[in-house]
Order: structure tokens, then C-alpha cells, then sequence
């Protein structure tokens, strides 16, 4: 697969490109990040123009990039959303015997929700700080300290004891994982121009979708392993020990910025750097820069993409964090089935997203329209579960819904990233965005509260209105930035006008 990965068919290499890319010269970051990123080669190596450089060649460069770093960020990205996710499947894990966690724990409904919930308040509000440490540090470092602290936390909610210790460990729990995700995206930004990144981060973002799949597994396994300990408590300690384990690896293993990647020839290092934009961040920029930032905010695209983050959070996502419950509440009869049952969603979601990113990359679908399409799929899906009673169609409704709302952010990813401007801007963006969609998991279970079901037809109104507003919020995002295609269909029309 990672061999595959195409750079943008495009994307031509000419010495155009080469003059017309004040990146390394006048770069806003300061003149003398280019002259600093420059000195990394030999001048004999600097003479050598991009228009010398051929589509093969660059392909190389990036299949080499590709298998170097991809395979590990995915794998660490599949452990994290399992970590993540694991609370969903341990909600019903053995209930019939009464050795699930709420039982144990004497947790009520609210309770329960709040557990979910509070999880996401330090997460979200540390996620933009936390991103600016992936520059100001080295991503080996600040996305293998994020991967140790969380395996190290999980692993201590086994040992919990009443609703407070599972409150704390669960804070602790969201500022230990903040910036995971918004790091990796900031971090593939150093690497790759935008229009290069959308089949890539849908390949990473797919294998967090799996976690889903593995998660439920686990829990159905787990669920016959009862003795010594109860199932949830075997659940939170067998996956949390990876990822200590792959976070001490990743230390070693993640390359950091392609000014010091190793892997890489002089030649190569200075082809990957000449090629990105003006705004691409740069790993000799200063970390923080208040002018992008006050622009930042002032650029309407920074809004209305928040808006689109928000809503879709909550009525695209937040049926994602009950799932297992919500499968039972419609009547598959024991816990063991809803978790086995909650598996082939994540798949199908594995598969969508991963045709779609091909699509988008090779330029043959817009990626605002593509979002939209999906919103409207999931629309549709959540209006069959409000009017139809049949267990199997509303399953397959779930199933499909699942799979539009996890393909929705990471086809808007690379535009998201592409509208920030500077080092700092883009971590900020790529940050608070991210911290937006975490609504999801503080909003979302409150909106599918098991007081709502079995129905859940309250919850599922609320879900149609958000993303009704997400389809309004990505259409003025793509509006803003002149690329929903019109203007290309209007020269199109313009040409044929003159022939």
C-alpha cells in the first residue's frame, strides 16, 4: 500500500515552481529560515533546480518517505483509538453477570456519561498547545512521551476502585492523549504539499477506524476471560500495555523533519523542502509568531470550518462513542453480540474512507462535495432510523452512518490545513480545529443518554440538525476559497463559448 501513494498527478516540477516558491527565500516565517533550511546540503547540491528533478524521481522520494513513516503512525494510530475507545465496549462488557463497570462501580446513567465526557474537556483545551510541542520539541519525542503517558494511565484504570478515581484517571487520561492526532496531521504538513496529504491521511486515519473493529474483539474475547479479575478490568490493562511499549519505540523509530531525516539523500532533503508553499510550516521557523495568529483568526475559512468541525462532531461522531449500547438498546440480545456487532461499522468506514482518499487525491472528486455527499448519506440514514422499526434495516443504517461520519474530516483535513498560513498558523488551526471535534465525546454521550432509548428518536433529530448545518458550514468553507469547482466550470464554459 505505501509504495503506492502517488504525489499529486498534478503537480508538475518546473523551475517556475522552483523562482515562484518564496518559501526558501521569502519565506513569512523570516528570510532566514530559507537560508538556514539551504544550508543543510552542500552548495553543490543547492545549484541542482526542482527542474531537474522528474515525476519518477519524486515519486521515489515519497515512496521512501511513505514506508518510512507512514506504517508506524498508523499502527500507533490504531493503539490510540483502541485506548480511546475501549470505554464503549467495557460499558456493556459482561452486564448480564453484573460484573460490568457501571455495576461495580455503582455508576448511574449521568454518571456514566460524565465519565465519557470528561475525558474530552482536557483533551480538547490542550490539544493546540500540545500540537505547537510537536515543532518546539521533535515529534519522535512529543508523540512517543504522548503515547507512553497514555499506556501508563490506561493501565491504572483497571485499578480504579468508585466513580472518582475513574473521573481522575479519565482527566488524566485526556491531557496525557491531547495533541496525538493534530500532531501527526501538523507533522505530515512538514513533509507533504496539502494536495499530496489526502489519500495519506485517510490511510492513517482508516487504521484509527479499525480500532472499532480490534476494540470489539477484544471486548468479545475478553468477555470469556472473567475470573481473577472482571472482563472491563483485563480490557483497560491488555491495551494499555502496547502502548507504552510503542511509545518508548517510537523514539527511536519516528523520523523528525526532513532538514535531519537520515533515510534521506542531501539531494532528496533539499527536493522535499524546495517543493512546499510559502505557508507550509517549516521546522526552522519560530514556533510562534503572533502576527499569524491574529491573521488566523481574522480569516473567516478559520471560522466556518470550526463550524463544520462542531457540528459534525456532535451529529456525525457522537453516536460513535455509544455504538455498543445503542446496538443493544435496538435488541441484539446478549452484550457479547452488540460488541461483535459494532465491528463491521469500523470496517466498512476502513474501506469508504480509503476509496474516497484515492479519489481525492488523484483529483477526480472534489473534497467538499464529497463531504457533503456524505452528510446527506448520514442524513438520510439517521431519518430511517426515526421511521423504521425493522432491527435489521436500522443495524445497516448504523452501519452506514458510522461509515459516512468517519470519512467526513479526514477528506476535509487537507484543505483545513492548506488554508493556514505560517508555521504557527497552521498549528493553531490544525489544534483548535481538532479540539473542536472532541464535542463529540462531551456532547455526543449526553445527546444518546440510554434515557433517550431504545428509540434514541430525540437524539437522532438532534444529529439532523447539526449536520444539515455541517453541509452549510463546508459549502461556505469551499465558497470562501474559491474551490467548489465553479469558477472552473465557468472558464470551461467560457472556452467553449470562444471555439
Amino acid at each position: 500500500m505505501w509504495s503506492e501513494l502517488p504525489p499529486s498527478p498534478t503537480v508538475p516540477v518546473t523551475k517556475a515552481e522552483e523562482h515562484s516558491d518564496p518559501t526558501r527565500v521569502h519565506n513569512s516565517d523570516g528570510v532566514e529560515n530559507s537560508k538556514l533550511e539551504l544550508s543543510i546540503v552542500s552548495k553543490s547540491e543547492q545549484i541542482i533546480g526542482l527542474e531537474d528533478v522528474s515525476q519518477e524521481e519524486l515519486r521515489k522520494i515519497h515512496r521512501k518517505i511513505d514506508k518510512r513513516i507512514l506504517p508506524w503512525l498508523c499502527i500507533t494510530y490504531l493503539v490510540m483509538r483502541i485506548d480511546l475507545n475501549n470505554i464503549t465496549n467495557a460499558a456493556i462488557l459482561d452486564e448480564e453477570q453484573g460484573d460490568d463497570i457501571k455495576t461495580q462501580l455503582q455508576l448511574s446513567a449521568q454518571d456514566w456519561a460524565w465519565a465519557i465526557a470528561c475525558f474530552y474537556y482536557p483533551y480538547g483545551f490542550l490539544e493546540p498547545f500540545s500540537t505547537l510541542f510537536i515543532k518546539s520539541t521533535t515529534p519522535s519525542f512529543w508523540i512517543g512521551r504522548i503515547m507512553v503517558t497514555w499506556g501508563i494511565i490506561v493501565c491504572c484504570i483497571a485499578t480504579v476502585q468508585n466513580y472518582a478515581g475513574l473521573i481522575t484517571t479519565r482527566v488524566l487520561l485526556g491531557a496525557a492523549e491531547a495533541g496525538y492526532y493534530p500532531g501527526v496531521i501538523y507533522y505530515l504538513a512538514f513533509w507533504f504539499k496539502p494536495e499530496e496529504l489526502a489519500l495519506r491521511v485517510a490511510v492513517f486515519y482508516s487504521f484509527g477506524q479499525v480500532s472499532g473493529f480490534v476494540g470489539g474483539f477484544l471486548a468479545f474475547a475478553v468477555s470469556f476471560a472473567s475470573g481473577v479479575l472482571p472482563g472491563w478490568r483485563w480490557l483497560f490493562l491488555i491495551e494499555g500495555i502496547p502502548a507504552i511499549l510503542m511509545g518508548l519505540a517510537t523514539f527511536f523509530i519516528l523520523p523528525d523533519f526532513p532538514q535531519t531525516a537520515k533515510f534521506l539523500h542531501d539531494k532528496e532533503r533539499v527536493v522535499v523542502i524546495q517543493r512546499l508553499s510559502k505557508n507550509a510550516p517549516s521546522k526552522m521557523a519560530k514556533t510562534w509568531d503572533r502576527r499569524q495568529v491574529v491573521k488566523l483568526f481574522w480569516d473567516p475559512t478559520f471560522w466556518t470550518f470550526s463550524a463544520t468541525w462542531f457540528c459534525h462532531a456532535i451529529g456525525g461522531f457522537g453516536l460513535s462513542y455509544v455504538l455498543p449500547t445503542v446496538i443493544y438498546d435496538l435488541g441484539f440480545t446478549t452484550t457479547a453480540l452488540s460488541n461483535v456487532l459494532s465491528m463491521p461499522p469500523s470496517l466498512a468506514t476502513f474501506v469508504l474512507l480509503n476509496i474516497l482518499g484515492w479519489l481525492v487525491q488523484m483529483r477526480k472528486w472534489n473534497p467538499y462535495w464529497v463531504a457533503i455527499g456524505l452528510e446527506i448519506m448520514n442524513i438520510i440514514c439517521y431519518v430511517l432510523l426515526l421511521t423504521v422499526n425493522d432491527v435489521i434495516i436500522r443495524y445497516l443504517a448504523l452501519l452506514v452512518s458510522t461509515a459516512t461520519a468517519g470519512s467526513v474530516y479526514p477528506i476535509l483535513w487537507p484543505n483545513r490545513v492548506k488554508a493556514a498560513h505560517g508555521t504557527t498558523a497552521a498549528g493553531i488551526a490544525i489544534g483548535i480545529t481538532n479540539a473542536l471535534a472532541q464535542f463529540s465525546g462531551i456532547l455526543g454521550p449526553q445527546v444518546f443518554l440510554s434515557v433517550y432509548g431504545p428509540t434514541y428518536k430525540f437524539s437522532f433529530l438532534v444529529c439532523v440538525g447539526l449536520l444539515a448545518g455541517a453541509v452549510i458550514f463546508t459549502a461556505m468553507s469551499g465558497a470562501l476559497l474559491a474551490e467548489l469547482g465553479f469558477q472552473k466550470t465557468r472558464e470551461i464554459n467560457k472556452q467553449r463559448g470562444r471555439g
